[in-house]
Protein backbone atom coordinates (compact mmCIF):
# COMPACT_ATOMS: atom_id res chain seq x y z
CA UNK A 1 0.00 0.00 0.00
CA UNK A 2 1.09 3.19 -0.99
CA UNK A 3 0.51 6.10 1.20
CA UNK A 4 -0.37 9.66 -0.92
CA UNK A 5 2.00 12.57 -0.82
CA UNK A 6 1.21 15.50 1.05
CA UNK A 7 0.26 18.42 -1.71
CA UNK A 8 2.83 20.99 -1.54
CA UNK A 9 0.45 23.89 -0.50
CA UNK A 10 -1.11 21.73 2.05
CA UNK A 11 -1.36 24.19 5.17
CA UNK A 12 -2.85 26.51 2.62
CA UNK A 13 -5.18 24.09 1.63
CA UNK A 14 -6.40 23.18 5.13
CA UNK A 15 -6.88 26.93 6.43
CA UNK A 16 -9.20 26.79 2.94
CA UNK A 17 -10.90 24.42 4.25
CA UNK A 18 -11.28 25.18 7.77
CA UNK A 19 -13.01 28.44 6.31
CA UNK A 20 -15.92 26.76 5.29
CA UNK A 21 -16.23 24.97 8.29
CA UNK A 22 -17.88 21.86 7.43
CA UNK A 23 -15.99 19.06 8.84
CA UNK A 24 -17.89 17.59 11.71
CA UNK A 25 -21.41 19.23 10.59
CA UNK A 26 -24.57 17.19 10.47
CA UNK A 27 -26.48 15.27 7.35
CA UNK A 28 -28.03 17.70 5.05
CA UNK A 29 -30.33 16.37 2.08
CA UNK A 30 -29.26 18.34 -0.51
CA UNK A 31 -25.60 16.31 -0.21
CA UNK A 32 -26.95 13.12 0.51
CA UNK A 33 -29.58 13.56 -2.89
CA UNK A 34 -25.80 14.24 -4.61
CA UNK A 35 -24.13 10.85 -3.24
CA UNK A 36 -27.27 9.29 -4.52
CA UNK A 37 -26.42 10.82 -8.09
CA UNK A 38 -23.22 9.77 -8.07
CA UNK A 39 -23.72 6.46 -7.21
CA UNK A 40 -26.76 5.84 -10.04
CA UNK A 41 -24.57 8.22 -12.74
CA UNK A 42 -21.67 5.74 -11.71
CA UNK A 43 -23.85 2.28 -11.41
CA UNK A 44 -22.00 1.72 -8.08
CA UNK A 45 -23.04 0.19 -4.82
CA UNK A 46 -21.33 2.75 -2.84
CA UNK A 47 -20.71 6.21 -2.67
CA UNK A 48 -19.14 9.28 -1.08
CA UNK A 49 -18.73 13.55 -0.53
CA UNK A 50 -15.21 13.70 1.66
CA UNK A 51 -13.27 16.52 2.72
CA UNK A 52 -9.59 15.76 3.43
CA UNK A 53 -8.34 16.63 6.88
CA UNK A 54 -5.08 17.09 8.04
CA UNK A 55 -4.92 13.13 9.58
CA UNK A 56 -8.49 12.13 8.23
CA UNK A 57 -10.72 11.86 5.32
CA UNK A 58 -14.40 12.89 6.66
CA UNK A 59 -18.00 12.08 4.82
CA UNK A 60 -20.30 14.59 4.78
CA UNK A 61 -22.59 12.56 2.52
CA UNK A 62 -22.47 8.57 2.21
CA UNK A 63 -24.47 5.79 0.10
CA UNK A 64 -24.56 2.18 2.09
CA UNK A 65 -21.35 3.28 4.07
CA UNK A 66 -21.83 3.13 7.87
CA UNK A 67 -18.79 5.17 8.91
CA UNK A 68 -18.05 8.47 8.97
CA UNK A 69 -14.39 9.12 8.66
CA UNK A 70 -11.52 6.90 7.77
CA UNK A 71 -7.51 7.89 7.97
CA UNK A 72 -5.93 9.75 5.53
CA UNK A 73 -2.79 7.63 4.79
CA UNK A 74 -5.10 4.84 3.78
CA UNK A 75 -7.52 6.88 1.61
CA UNK A 76 -8.62 6.38 -2.08
CA UNK A 77 -9.42 10.11 -2.16
CA UNK A 78 -5.70 11.51 -0.92
CA UNK A 79 -4.73 10.79 -3.94
CA UNK A 80 -7.27 12.11 -5.53
CA UNK A 81 -6.31 15.59 -5.05
CA UNK A 82 -3.33 15.34 -6.15
CA UNK A 83 -3.68 14.93 -9.45
CA UNK A 84 -5.73 17.02 -11.93
CA UNK A 85 -9.48 15.25 -13.62
CA UNK A 86 -11.25 12.26 -12.05
CA UNK A 87 -8.81 9.29 -10.95
CA UNK A 88 -10.57 5.63 -11.50
CA UNK A 89 -8.92 2.75 -10.27
CA UNK A 90 -10.68 -0.22 -12.42
CA UNK A 91 -9.41 -2.87 -9.95
CA UNK A 92 -7.76 -2.21 -7.00
CA UNK A 93 -6.29 -5.81 -6.22
CA UNK A 94 -4.34 -5.17 -9.69
CA UNK A 95 -3.17 -1.45 -8.39
CA UNK A 96 0.05 -1.61 -6.80
CA UNK A 97 -1.39 1.26 -4.53
CA UNK A 98 -4.08 -0.76 -3.09
CA UNK A 99 -4.05 -3.86 -3.49
CA UNK A 100 -3.02 -4.57 0.19
CA UNK A 101 -5.18 -1.33 1.62
CA UNK A 102 -7.71 -2.51 4.28
CA UNK A 103 -10.55 -1.06 2.50
CA UNK A 104 -10.02 -3.81 -0.17
CA UNK A 105 -9.03 -6.63 1.75
CA UNK A 106 -11.61 -6.34 4.49
CA UNK A 107 -14.70 -4.92 5.61
CA UNK A 108 -16.61 -3.43 2.54
CA UNK A 109 -13.29 -4.99 0.02
CA UNK A 110 -13.23 -2.69 -2.87
CA UNK A 111 -12.46 -3.41 -5.87
CA UNK A 112 -13.38 -0.14 -8.12
CA UNK A 113 -12.71 3.41 -7.15
CA UNK A 114 -13.62 6.53 -9.36
CA UNK A 115 -12.94 10.07 -8.06
CA UNK A 116 -13.57 13.63 -8.88
CA UNK A 117 -11.78 16.65 -6.60
CA UNK A 118 -13.73 18.95 -5.52
CA UNK A 119 -11.97 22.25 -5.96
CA UNK A 120 -12.79 25.49 -3.68
CA UNK A 121 -13.68 28.80 -4.93
CA UNK A 122 -10.04 29.68 -4.57
CA UNK A 123 -8.78 26.87 -6.63
CA UNK A 124 -7.78 24.33 -3.51
CA UNK A 125 -8.75 20.37 -3.91
CA UNK A 126 -10.34 20.07 -0.17
CA UNK A 127 -12.30 16.87 -0.91
CA UNK A 128 -14.03 14.21 -3.01
CA UNK A 129 -17.09 13.15 -4.70
CA UNK A 130 -16.22 9.31 -5.27
CA UNK A 131 -18.28 6.10 -6.35
CA UNK A 132 -16.90 2.61 -5.18
CA UNK A 133 -18.09 -1.04 -5.71
CA UNK A 134 -17.26 -4.56 -4.55
CA UNK A 135 -16.92 -5.24 -8.21
CA UNK A 136 -13.81 -4.13 -10.60
CA UNK A 137 -14.89 -2.55 -13.86
CA UNK A 138 -13.66 -2.67 -16.96
CA UNK A 139 -15.65 0.52 -18.17
CA UNK A 140 -15.80 4.25 -17.18
CA UNK A 141 -17.16 6.18 -19.68
CA UNK A 142 -16.25 9.65 -20.57
CA UNK A 143 -19.90 11.10 -19.65
CA UNK A 144 -19.56 8.95 -16.45
CA UNK A 145 -15.79 10.88 -15.81
CA UNK A 146 -18.22 13.91 -16.48
CA UNK A 147 -20.64 13.91 -14.27
CA UNK A 148 -18.78 13.06 -11.38
CA UNK A 149 -17.37 16.54 -12.32
CA UNK A 150 -20.35 18.22 -12.34
CA UNK A 151 -21.57 16.64 -9.32
CA UNK A 152 -18.40 17.59 -7.50
CA UNK A 153 -18.87 21.30 -8.69
CA UNK A 154 -22.07 21.36 -7.41
CA UNK A 155 -20.58 20.56 -3.79
CA UNK A 156 -18.50 23.75 -4.12
CA UNK A 157 -21.79 25.72 -4.67
CA UNK A 158 -23.13 24.00 -1.54
CA UNK A 159 -20.08 24.71 0.44
CA UNK A 160 -19.78 28.38 -0.61
CA UNK A 161 -23.33 28.94 -0.42
CA UNK A 162 -23.22 27.49 3.06
CA UNK A 163 -20.52 30.15 4.28
CA UNK A 164 -22.75 33.23 2.86
CA UNK A 165 -25.79 31.62 4.62
CA UNK A 166 -23.78 31.43 7.52
CA UNK A 167 -22.31 35.18 7.35
CA UNK A 168 -26.06 36.54 6.18
CA UNK A 169 -27.39 34.28 9.52
CA UNK A 170 -24.66 36.01 11.45
CA UNK A 171 -24.88 39.22 10.23
CA UNK A 172 -28.79 39.28 11.22
CA UNK A 173 -28.42 37.84 14.61
CA UNK A 174 -25.58 40.45 15.26
CA UNK A 175 -28.12 43.33 14.02
CA UNK A 176 -31.07 42.01 15.92
CA UNK A 177 -28.83 42.36 19.03
CA UNK A 178 -27.40 45.85 18.23
CA UNK A 179 -31.45 47.41 17.33
CA UNK A 180 -32.35 45.52 20.93
CA UNK A 181 -29.38 46.94 22.33
CA UNK A 182 -30.70 50.34 20.79
CA UNK A 183 -34.04 50.05 21.38
CA UNK A 184 -33.05 49.02 25.61
CA UNK A 185 -30.96 52.31 25.52
CA UNK A 186 -33.93 54.61 23.66
CA UNK A 187 -36.07 53.00 26.45
CA UNK A 188 -33.87 53.48 29.20
CA UNK A 189 -33.66 57.45 27.69
CA UNK A 190 -37.22 57.81 28.29
CA UNK A 191 -37.64 56.52 30.96
CA UNK A 192 -35.55 59.01 32.16
CA UNK A 193 -36.92 61.48 30.53
CA UNK A 194 -39.87 61.00 32.13
CA UNK A 195 -38.23 60.90 35.66
CA UNK A 196 -36.56 64.35 35.09
CA UNK A 197 -39.98 66.02 34.09
CA UNK A 198 -41.39 64.76 36.71
CA UNK A 199 -38.94 65.80 38.85
CA UNK A 200 -39.69 69.40 37.04
CA UNK A 201 -43.06 69.43 37.00
CA UNK A 202 -42.84 68.54 41.36
CA UNK A 203 -39.73 70.62 42.11
CA UNK A 204 -39.72 73.64 40.21
CA UNK A 205 -43.34 74.16 39.14
CA UNK A 206 -45.50 72.61 41.60
CA UNK A 207 -43.53 74.60 44.41
CA UNK A 208 -43.43 77.90 43.14
CA UNK A 209 -47.08 78.04 41.72
CA UNK A 210 -48.20 76.58 45.64
CA UNK A 211 -46.16 79.40 46.83
CA UNK A 212 -47.02 82.22 44.14
CA UNK A 213 -51.00 80.82 44.94
CA UNK A 214 -50.02 81.82 48.84
CA UNK A 215 -48.83 85.17 48.26
CA UNK A 216 -51.99 85.83 46.00
CA UNK A 217 -54.07 84.76 49.55
CA UNK A 218 -52.13 87.22 51.33
CA UNK A 219 -53.04 89.93 49.09
CA UNK A 220 -56.30 89.59 48.61
CA UNK A 221 -56.89 89.22 52.73
CA UNK A 222 -54.37 91.77 53.37
CA UNK A 223 -55.26 95.62 53.93
CA UNK A 224 -52.51 97.76 52.69
CA UNK A 225 -49.52 95.58 52.04
CA UNK A 226 -51.59 93.54 49.50
CA UNK A 227 -49.00 94.75 46.76
CA UNK A 228 -46.11 93.30 48.41
CA UNK A 229 -47.29 90.34 48.11
CA UNK A 230 -48.92 90.57 44.44
CA UNK A 231 -45.31 91.65 43.51
CA UNK A 232 -43.59 88.67 45.31
CA UNK A 233 -46.07 86.58 43.36
CA UNK A 234 -45.81 88.38 39.93
CA UNK A 235 -41.97 87.66 40.33
CA UNK A 236 -42.77 83.72 40.84
CA UNK A 237 -45.10 83.76 37.89
CA UNK A 238 -42.42 85.09 36.04
CA UNK A 239 -39.80 82.46 37.49
CA UNK A 240 -41.95 79.87 36.17
CA UNK A 241 -42.33 80.97 32.74
CA UNK A 242 -38.27 80.81 32.51
CA UNK A 243 -38.59 77.40 33.97
CA UNK A 244 -41.42 76.54 31.71
CA UNK A 245 -39.05 77.84 28.67
CA UNK A 246 -36.06 76.00 29.95
CA UNK A 247 -37.85 72.91 30.00
CA UNK A 248 -39.19 73.05 26.57
CA UNK A 249 -35.68 73.47 25.42
CA UNK A 250 -34.41 70.15 27.27
CA UNK A 251 -37.21 68.28 25.18
CA UNK A 252 -36.14 69.75 21.94
CA UNK A 253 -37.99 68.04 19.34
CA UNK A 254 -35.42 66.96 16.45
CA UNK A 255 -37.41 68.71 13.56
CA UNK A 256 -35.53 72.43 14.57
CA UNK A 257 -33.92 74.21 12.26
CA UNK A 258 -30.30 74.14 11.25
CA UNK A 259 -30.17 77.88 11.88
CA UNK A 260 -31.35 77.76 15.75
CA UNK A 261 -29.41 75.31 17.33
CA UNK A 262 -26.65 77.36 18.42
CA UNK A 263 -29.58 79.70 20.22
CA UNK A 264 -31.10 76.63 22.00
CA UNK A 265 -27.41 75.62 22.58
CA UNK A 266 -27.10 79.07 24.14
CA UNK A 267 -30.05 79.43 26.10
CA UNK A 268 -29.88 75.91 27.78
CA UNK A 269 -26.02 76.96 29.21
CA UNK A 270 -27.02 80.06 30.68
CA UNK A 271 -30.77 78.51 32.67
CA UNK A 272 -28.66 75.60 33.34
CA UNK A 273 -25.55 77.36 34.89
CA UNK A 274 -27.98 80.19 36.65
CA UNK A 275 -29.90 77.51 38.20
CA UNK A 276 -27.35 75.16 39.17
CA UNK A 277 -24.72 78.13 40.24
CA UNK A 278 -21.75 76.95 37.81
CA UNK A 279 -19.86 79.42 35.45
CA UNK A 280 -20.37 78.23 31.53
CA UNK A 281 -18.29 79.12 28.77
CA UNK A 282 -19.20 78.47 25.09
CA UNK A 283 -17.34 79.00 21.43
CA UNK A 284 -18.35 78.08 18.05
CA UNK A 285 -16.15 78.17 15.27
CA UNK A 286 -16.97 77.49 11.91
CA UNK A 287 -19.27 77.56 9.47
CA UNK A 288 -23.12 76.69 10.26
CA UNK A 289 -24.30 75.41 7.04
CA UNK A 290 -23.13 72.24 6.96
CA UNK A 291 -25.11 71.22 10.20
CA UNK A 292 -28.26 68.63 9.53
CA UNK A 293 -31.10 68.74 12.13
CA UNK A 294 -29.83 65.56 13.08
CA UNK A 295 -26.40 66.57 14.03
CA UNK A 296 -28.13 69.43 16.09
CA UNK A 297 -30.03 67.89 18.15
CA UNK A 298 -27.43 65.14 18.89
CA UNK A 299 -24.99 68.02 20.04
CA UNK A 300 -27.57 68.91 22.13
CA UNK A 301 -28.40 66.06 23.53
CA UNK A 302 -24.20 65.05 23.89
CA UNK A 303 -23.59 68.46 25.97
CA UNK A 304 -27.18 67.96 28.11
CA UNK A 305 -26.00 64.50 29.13
CA UNK A 306 -22.22 66.13 29.83
CA UNK A 307 -23.68 69.04 31.95
CA UNK A 308 -25.42 66.87 33.82
CA UNK A 309 -22.36 64.30 34.50
CA UNK A 310 -20.18 67.65 35.34
CA UNK A 311 -22.95 68.74 38.15
CA UNK A 312 -23.02 65.41 39.93
CA UNK A 313 -19.30 65.72 40.37
CA UNK A 314 -19.73 68.88 41.63
CA UNK A 315 -18.05 71.32 38.92
CA UNK A 316 -18.00 74.79 39.04
CA UNK A 317 -16.69 75.60 36.13
CA UNK A 318 -17.14 74.37 32.78
CA UNK A 319 -15.84 74.72 29.13
CA UNK A 320 -17.49 73.97 25.96
CA UNK A 321 -15.96 74.78 22.85
CA UNK A 322 -17.16 73.74 19.18
CA UNK A 323 -15.03 73.88 15.85
CA UNK A 324 -16.29 72.82 12.32
CA UNK A 325 -14.48 72.27 9.12
CA UNK A 326 -14.03 68.90 8.00
CA UNK A 327 -15.73 67.58 11.16
CA UNK A 328 -17.48 68.71 14.33
CA UNK A 329 -15.22 68.80 17.13
CA UNK A 330 -16.53 69.43 20.44
CA UNK A 331 -14.89 69.75 23.53
CA UNK A 332 -15.88 69.91 26.77
CA UNK A 333 -14.10 70.50 30.31
CA UNK A 334 -14.91 71.07 33.67
CA UNK A 335 -13.27 70.82 37.14
CA UNK A 336 -15.67 68.48 38.84
CA UNK A 337 -14.39 65.34 41.16
CA UNK A 338 -14.96 62.25 39.31
CA UNK A 339 -16.66 58.80 41.04
CA UNK A 340 -15.95 56.00 39.41
CA UNK A 341 -18.62 54.05 40.92
CA UNK A 342 -21.00 57.06 39.60
CA UNK A 343 -23.77 54.50 37.67
CA UNK A 344 -25.33 57.50 36.79
CA UNK A 345 -22.35 59.02 34.91
CA UNK A 346 -21.29 55.55 33.34
CA UNK A 347 -25.11 54.98 31.80
CA UNK A 348 -25.03 58.90 31.02
CA UNK A 349 -21.40 58.13 29.01
CA UNK A 350 -23.44 54.78 27.27
CA UNK A 351 -25.82 57.62 26.01
CA UNK A 352 -23.30 59.92 24.83
CA UNK A 353 -21.33 57.28 22.65
CA UNK A 354 -24.59 55.65 21.15
CA UNK A 355 -25.77 59.12 19.96
CA UNK A 356 -22.09 59.90 18.29
CA UNK A 357 -21.76 56.23 17.10
CA UNK A 358 -24.89 56.83 15.46
CA UNK A 359 -23.58 59.78 13.64
CA UNK A 360 -20.83 57.54 12.52
CA UNK A 361 -18.20 59.98 15.33
CA UNK A 362 -16.10 58.68 17.86
CA UNK A 363 -15.73 59.31 21.94
CA UNK A 364 -13.05 59.58 24.04
CA UNK A 365 -13.16 60.53 27.86
CA UNK A 366 -10.30 61.28 29.55
CA UNK A 367 -8.13 64.22 31.00
CA UNK A 368 -6.23 67.53 29.50
CA UNK A 369 -3.43 68.76 29.64
CA UNK A 370 -4.04 70.85 32.82
CA UNK A 371 -5.92 67.18 34.54
CA UNK A 372 -9.70 68.86 34.15
CA UNK A 373 -12.35 66.24 33.05
CA UNK A 374 -13.02 66.30 29.20
CA UNK A 375 -15.15 65.07 26.66
CA UNK A 376 -14.14 65.02 23.47
CA UNK A 377 -16.02 64.07 20.07
CA UNK A 378 -15.58 64.22 16.62
CA UNK A 379 -18.63 63.68 14.33
CA UNK A 380 -17.61 63.49 10.54
CA UNK A 381 -19.50 65.60 7.86
CA UNK A 382 -20.46 64.05 4.76
CA UNK A 383 -21.70 67.00 2.95
CA UNK A 384 -19.76 70.00 3.31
Amino acid sequence: MQVAPIPKNESIRLKNLLSYRILDTKREKHFDDLAELIAHVSNCQYALITFIDQKRQWFKSTRQIQISESARDISFCAHTIIQDGVMVIKDTKKDKRFFDNPFVTEGYKISFYAGAPIISAAGFKIGTVCALDKKPKDVFTSKQKNALKIIARQVTTLVELGVKNKLVSEQKDAIVAEAQKIAQQTLTGHDEEKVFIANELHENFAQTLAATNLYLDFAEHSKGTGTVFIKQGKSYITQIIKDIKALSKSMLPSTYENADYLEFIQEMLNEYGFQHNIKISFRHHGKLDCYTANIGLCLFRVIQYQLKIAKNCKAKRITIKINTGDGIHLEITDDGKIDPADLERIQLLNHIETRIGIQKGTTNVGYDKNQLNLLDVVIPLQNK
